[in-house]
């Protein structure tokens, strides 16, 4: 079964995050696209996790922009998974998925983050495969400046004239929206301008289902199974 939809970091409830166990997996479930997250370590390797800091999902603890990509790849998650870095991910996924490459981008936080990413997917020859996002309009920017041919779209909790005005001063073709922000009117606006729309995180059976009514918008999702469930039982109405 293909399942239309964005598998958030993989297959989560069942996978560590932001892993090549879970990306598979949710590869394996029918998801056509993926969210996954990329920082850069301390000798400049964009890796995949979620976070700023290791606490939460590895045994280390600090900032991830302090240790190398190595030292990174030696820590342990659990069921025996590491810290991949993207080009792993990427070799591992390349034409099995589309790919929702977010960066955690803050200002400078990460010098270089943007052209190292962009090297790796150019490297791997798969910029048809992803697309790069992030809350950061000069991230997306140095993007922009760097390829004109690669993907981008901002991330915003709500919408206004102006991220519709940018988006196509930027040639950016995809929009992810918090949930609650989505409107009917937003929804028929990045229709008529050729902006692929995210709604996220969707992880509520009842909003689910919601979304079920517009079809050109994307979920992206935690509970890739409960999300299969709504499908199905909308299909079979």
């Amino acid at each position: 079964m293909i399942i239309q939809a964005v598998a958030h970091r993989g297959y989560p409830s069942k996978y560590p995050e932001n892993t090549i166990s879970s990306f598979l997996k949710a590869v394996e479930l029918g998801f056509t696209h993926l969210e996954l997250d990329v920082h850069l370590s301390k000798d400049g390797i964009p890796v995949v996790i979620h976070d700023h800091t290791l606490d939460r999902m590895t045994n280390g603890t600090g900032r991830v922009a302090d240790y190398t990509a190595s030292e990174l790849q030696s820590l342990e998650i659990r069921q025996g998974e590491h810290i991949p870095t993207l080009e792993e991910v990427l070799r591992a996924l390349k034409g099995k998925i589309q790919l929702n490459i977010e960066l955690k981008q803050m200002g400078s936080y990460y010098p270089h983050l943007e052209e190292r990413v962009l090297e790796v997917i150019e490297e791997l020859s798969m910029l048809n495969q992803v697309v790069i996002t992030s809350f950061d309009f000069d991230a997306l920017e140095k993007i922009r400046e760097r390829s004109g041919d690669v993907r981008i779209g901002l991330i915003t909790f709500g919408c206004s004239k102006a991220i519709l005005d940018w988006s196509l001063e930027m040639g950016a073709t995809f929009l992810s929206i918090h949930h609650a922000f989505v409107t009917e009117h937003y929804i028929h606006q990045c229709k008529e301008l050729g902006i692929q729309l995210m709604a996220w995180t969707v992880n509520e059976t009842s909003v689910m289902k919601k979304f079920q009514e517009y079809p050109s918008v994307w979920v992206c999702t935690d509970e890739l199974e409960s999300f299969i469930d709504v499908l199905e039982l909308s299909s079979s109405l």
